[in-house]
């Protein structure tokens, strides 16, 4: 909590650990991925292999990227704190979101290991497995305050309903995510993924995408671009700005209307000119491209979609003027390079233009509608109050 506000990190993340996959894999799959430096003496971001192929790009792996934004292990260190040295584990990671006053937070990731382009649907499924295994861990250590969304393995329909279905009753997992990019050829509005949808809207969890810049496979600016500047700048948004397209245009909210998606690190202001767009081109060729889009645009996302935004977007006041504010969820970006910690949150509620009543939902109450956790994954606050007054 932090002056009066709770505050639910709706998007965070960690270093996933180093030895992640040898701790948490099935044995038949361990001689497949490994962790190695591109060359002895580089510091780069957890450059895994996969079938001996690295899932990041080459221009993240050998250009000079992690130093322009200076995210070497040196600059997390001095920026972060003893977190680091401790591998992001559950209880350091609790301890370090204090000074925020985060009361609740969910993780995204693996961002590259498990999307690399052409990988084995079963080795992919079993590296989901894996990370549903360290993030129950991850719950358990950090006093539930840690928890993470399952990544769906899209490379198979049946293996990413088999694993939402084990990891919502075996690992406790309540909400799902997958990157936005193509995937195979298709885009999420492919009626191949409708099983996957149909699950997540029976057992009434959200699903997310994420964007992660770096990615060896297709991604928004990857074709053109080689600095963090230009790259960056474009692929995030952008990426979920097509996500969103495809899942509204080609029907999945039509089909599955009590699904919820949120659309993760990728601003909020572009939202009501995005949607306007759409709506224009649905009204001109809908009639024959997207018979499915019945309705506007704009009602599908009141209805199913979600946006985060960031301590510092101060044009979010937009989003609300055009769209409310019931539909968007606050992220620190915890711990990136350009994360304001530990200053998000003080950032946030430091903007003049938003009322307390918008902050409020932001921070805390848009998210519980979003995810919808049981009792079980949400804090004690009373029990909270009681330790801090004892």
């Amino acid at each position: 909590m932090k002056n009066g506000f709770k505050i639910f990190d709706a998007d965070a993340h960690v270093v996933e650990p180093r030895d992640l996959w040898e701790r948490f894999l099935d044995a038949r799959y361990q001689d497949r991925v490994s962790w190695r430096q591109p060359f002895e003496g580089m510091d780069r971001f957890r450059p895994a292999t996969v079938d001996g192929r690295y899932t990041q790009s080459h221009k993240t792996l050998y250009g000079r990227q992690q130093e322009a934004v200076r995210w070497t292990t040196e600059a997390m260190r001095d920026k972060y704190g003893p977190v680091v040295e401790k591998g992001f584990d559950g209880a350091s990671v609790a301890e370090s979101m204090k000074p925020e006053g985060v009361d609740l937070m969910v993780l995204y990731g693996p961002g590259y290991d498990m999307w690399v382009d052409g990988i084995d649907p079963d080795l992919q499924a079993g590296m989901a497995r894996a990370y549903n295994r360290w993030a129950e861990e991850m719950r358990e250590t950090s006093g539930g305050l840690v928890l993470a969304a399952g990544p769906v393995p899209l490379g198979d329909i049946t293996r990413a309903v088999e694993e939402v279905r084990w990891a919502y009753e075996h690992a406790g997992t309540r909400c799902f995510w997958a990157r936005p990019n193509p995937f195979n050829h298709r885009t999420l509005g492919d009626r191949y993924y409708d099983p996957l949808w149909e699950l997540l809207q029976d057992l009434d969890v959200s699903f997310a995408t994420h964007e992660f810049m770096g990615l060896a496979g297709t991604s928004a600016g990857n074709d053109r671009f080689e600095s963090f500047v230009e790259w960056h700048s474009c692929v995030h948004p952008m990426e979920a700005q097509m996500a969103m397209l495809a899942m509204i245009v080609n029907g999945v909210y039509e089909r599955f209307p009590r699904l919820r998606v949120a659309y993760m690190e990728a601003g909020s202001a572009w939202v009501p000119s995005w949607l306007h767009r759409i709506e224009e081109h649905v009204e001109l060729a809908g009639w024959l491209e997207t018979p499915e889009c019945s309705r506007d645009p704009i009602d599908y996302f009141k209805q199913n979609c979600w946006v985060t935004t960031e301590c510092d977007e101060h044009l979010v006041y937009h989003m609300i003027e055009e769209l409310g504010d019931d539909h968007i969820l606050f992220e620190t970006d915890y711990p990136h390079p350009d994360s304001k910690y530990p200053n998000a949150v003080e950032t946030f509620l430091s903007q003049e233009r938003l009322s307390d009543d918008s902050k409020r939902k932001i921070l805390w109450d848009n998210a519980i509608d979003f995810y919808r956790f049981p009792e079980s994954h949400l804090p004690d606050f009373d029990q909270a109050d009681a330790e801090q007054a004892g």
